[in-house]
């Protein structure tokens, strides 16, 4: 190559070197390295591989020339490997040939051909790249047809080479620690140490946990029942109200009992006047007699219902018979209207300093629990703080839970909680505990539904 015709190859390399080492990231600077390089030498297609910590390819294509993205299972992909892995000496730089490829077996000489056939001839150079003295990438450079690599070619893709091996080692500063991670850890070592520590985890022991749905309640809730049926007219109270003994709660609509009230009195009268006169008649008339008993009959059965009437009339007013908290069952407004039956549950009242908490346990958790060991709750409305409750009871039967799954009910209470945690607790605050069961393996606990499952199919 002449003096004239060497300073534009100059100007190019300095300018793809500067280029190279202004990349921002390893995808820019790959980009660049395949794409750009053309600029310098002439080339049909280039192709960038990664070559593992001892110098061994294990397939690990990584991007070619003039394409963004491609399937690296794809057909082309795999000859190439094939090609790479073939490689004797990978750190040296090398021309490859279709009597190379075929020296080195069938499955080369094949993936050389089946390159070569969609190329029309084919001449391949190895450039390797060895940031900090250490291989780990390498390019295939290709010339299709009957173009074939020149002295002076492979001279500038050598400088390229050195231009890209010290763009690498900017993207990737050696250090104390990345020497350390190099020679301790390789692939087979991280993969030891790795299988240890898992295996060292698995057979830790640790307490059992079961986490199920809970929620505050009252711990002796007052049930307001409907004394009577009929249809309420309104709910004068709402949920989280205070209310006193004596206090209004609810009213019945009064227009059916009143009527029913006011026809028994006016029966009451009739019968009344009509027994005063047949009281008259029978002092002369036998038939008088036997109807005046008959109408005393109806007077009892008529005060009866007159009584029914007024005990009903009394009744129309629910008011609270102790002290507390409301809490409403649904909305009050859909009240107004309704029908219900004698003994409906309307309302409950409840003291709000009297709090239980009551748990769901999934039928399939059902396990030994550590009633010593505290019961961790975590509360949906409060993400950041966390209670602790005693176990006191398990049911010993099975039923449907609000969610409608199958579960064991469970309560436990808050007395070992200190006071000031205790006032941030108010009925109906839901959430999930964490309950504690003996120790058993880290194995053990991962494995448990899975293996339970497995039992239930299998049938072992």
């Amino acid at each position: 190559m002449s003096k004239e015709g060497s300073l534009p190859k100059i100007i190019t390399l300095q300018t793809l070197t500067t280029e190279f080492l202004s990349a921002g990231n390893h995808t820019q600077l790959v980009f660049r390295i395949l794409n750009r390089t053309i600029a310098l030498c002439n080339y049909r297609r280039a192709a960038l591989f990664r070559i593992d910590q001892r110098g061994r390819y294990r397939g690990k294509f990584i991007a070619v020339s003039g394409k963004s993205t491609v399937d690296r299972y794809s057909e082309i992909v795999e000859k190439w490997n094939l090609l790479v892995a073939a490689i004797g000496n990978r750190e040296q730089p090398q021309l490859l040939s279709a009597s190379w490829a075929t020296e080195r077996g069938e499955a080369v000489g094949n993936a050389w051909k089946f390159i070569a056939s969609r190329t029309d001839g084919l001449a391949v150079y190895w450039l390797p790249l060895s940031p900090w003295g250490r291989l780990r990438y390498g390019i295939l450079f290709e010339r299709w047809g009957n173009e074939q690599w020149g002295k002076d070619d492979l001279n500038l893709l050598n400088l390229i080479g050195l231009s890209a091996k010290a763009a690498f080692e900017r993207l990737m500063p050696d250090s104390f620690l990345r020497r350390l991670q190099e020679r301790l850890f390789t692939r087979y070592r991280l993969v030891s140490f790795l299988a240890v520590a898992v295996l060292a985890i698995l057979c830790w022991r640790i307490p059992l946990r079961v986490v199920a749905p809970c929620e505050v309640i009252a711990r002796t809730p007052f049930m307001v029942t409907a004394p009577l049926s009929g249809v309420i007219s309104e709910v004068l109270v709402k949920s989280g109200e205070v209310v006193k003994r004596g206090d209004l709660l609810v009213k019945y609509d009064d227009r059916v009992v009143r009527e029913e009230l006011n026809i028994a009195r006016q029966q009451m009268k009739v019968l009344e006047t009509g027994i005063r006169i047949t009281k008259i008649n029978a002092l002369s008339s036998q038939d008088a007699k036997a109807e005046l008993e008959i109408m005393k009959y109806k007077l009892k059965q008529e005060e009866i219902r007159l009584r029914m009437a007024e005990y009903r009339n009394s009744r129309l007013d629910i008011r609270a018979e102790m002290a507390g908290t409301v809490i409403t069952i649904g909305n009050p407004d859909e009240w107004r209207g309704r029908p219900v039956e004698l003994g409906e549950k309307v309302l409950v009242i409840t003291d709000p300093a009297e709090i239980n908490l009551r748990l769901w346990i999934s039928e399939a958790d059902n396990v030994r629990f550590d009633r010593d060991a505290p019961v961790k709750i975590l509360l949906n409305s409060m993400p950041d703080e966390s209670f602790l409750a005693r176990l006191n009871y398990v049911a010993q039967s099975v039923t449907l839970s609000g969610d409608g799954v199958p579960s064991v009910m469970a309560e436990g209470d808050f007395s070992d909680m200190e006071e000031n945690k205790l006032r941030l607790l108010r009925i109906g605050l839901k959430g999930n505990a964490i309950i504690y069961g003996e120790k058993v393996s880290v194995a053990y606990l991962l494995l448990r539904k899975p293996w339970t499952s497995l039992r239930r199919i299998v049938g072992w």
